[in-house]
């Protein structure tokens, strides 16, 4: 009796150290060296800005994932590439609550301006080159000039209850000539 009791016992601890060393191992199915972003951001109109973004992702996310634009004082994304094949065009344009909790926590960590609104969009699972031309408005008449602004990739992913969520940003070049 007292053999089968040790050998119970010893194979529970085996189950629960075995758990424990799997669960903090646990890395994300996509993580930030396997997504590259690009763009460019310059004024079209006094009133717009056109973003042009090439975002790269070398394996497949069937996690959660939202593309960002950051710009203080700018927002309401349009897409108007409707008859151009060189752009893709998401399904929608806005943001959740999880994944825009997210970000505000990377923001936050990095002690960046405070943001009121976020508008993102999605791109397809898939691994590869996704590009994209949008424009930007000022979300009230008393818009900032454009500063530091920022595309921000943000993965959520949960496995086994541990939160494996990140937040990529690069900052998106400021293109100074007027579009003709």
């Amino acid at each position: 009796m007292r053999r089968s009791t040790i050998c119970w016992l010893t194979g529970i601890a085996i189950v629960i150290v075995a758990t424990f060393i799997v669960y903090n191992n646990l890395t994300p199915s996509v993580t930030e060296q396997d997504v590259s972003l690009k763009g460019t951001i310059r004024q079209t109109a006094s009133e717009k800005y056109e973003v042009q973004l090439s975002i790269t992702r070398r394996k497949e996310d069937k996690s959660q994932h939202t593309v960002y634009p950051v710009v203080p004082g700018w927002g309401s994304i349009s897409f108007s590439d409707k008859n151009d094949n060189r752009f893709i065009q998401p399904v929608s344009v806005g943001s959740t609550g999880a994944m825009e909790g997210i970000l505000r926590q990377a923001l936050q960590r990095q002690s960046a301006t405070a943001m009121t609104e976020f508008s993102g969009f999605s791109i397809p699972d898939a691994a590869g080159t996704y590009k994209m031309r949008f424009t930007i408005h000022p979300l009230d008449e008393k818009a900032e000039l454009i500063q530091h602004p920022m595309i921000y990739y943000v993965h959520k992913e949960n496995v086994l209850g541990k939160d494996l969520s990140w937040v990529s940003g690069t900052p998106l070049e400021i293109i100074k000539e007027y579009a003709e």
